[in-house]
């Protein structure tokens, strides 16, 4: 019965693990686009999201140049094309801010969270990848943009 029951616990586990899989910005995650030694990467899954209606959360911050924060940008932005809901803010040519709902695991919610800040010559961008039965309202209340 352990075995049976620790395999089922893999599994869900390698579930949420590639979550991202099927989004554009999937490489951004991968570290495929920005070296992962350059990344501030958090993951948390399992019971203490459960406060938040998340079974899972994946965040990454890193500081680009303009080129590579363009790159990042132009994939957030086709993720926000296919989503079922997404909120944007769009600063001159580039894009800032996102809320993205991706099409859903069954009744598992899937979000895609985006902010650029440009810091002198470079951007700072953080990019948050959620799962849970969370709603954009209640994510509204949980994340507020920093400015």
């Amino acid at each position: 019965m352990k075995k049976i029951l620790l395999c089922f616990t893999m599994l869900l586990a390698a579930g949420t693990a590639f979550g991202q899989e099927g989004l554009n910005c999937h490489p951004v995650f991968k570290g495929k686009v920005v070296p992962m030694k350059r990344m501030v990467i958090t993951e948390v899954r399992g019971g203490g999201m459960a406060t938040y209606k998340l079974d899972y959360y994946k965040g990454l911050t890193f500081q680009v140049d303009p080129e590579t924060a363009a790159r990042v940008a132009d994939l957030v932005a086709a993720d926000a094309k296919s989503a079922v809901a997404c909120e944007t803010e769009i600063n001159g040519d580039f894009l800032t801010y996102a809320l993205i709902q991706p099409k859903s695991n069954g009744n598992i919610n899937r979000f895609l969270c985006y902010q650029a800040r440009p810091t002198g010559e470079s951007w700072v961008i953080t990019l948050i990848y959620l799962e849970g039965i969370a709603t954009r309202e209640d994510l509204h209340s949980m994340f507020e943009k920093q400015k």
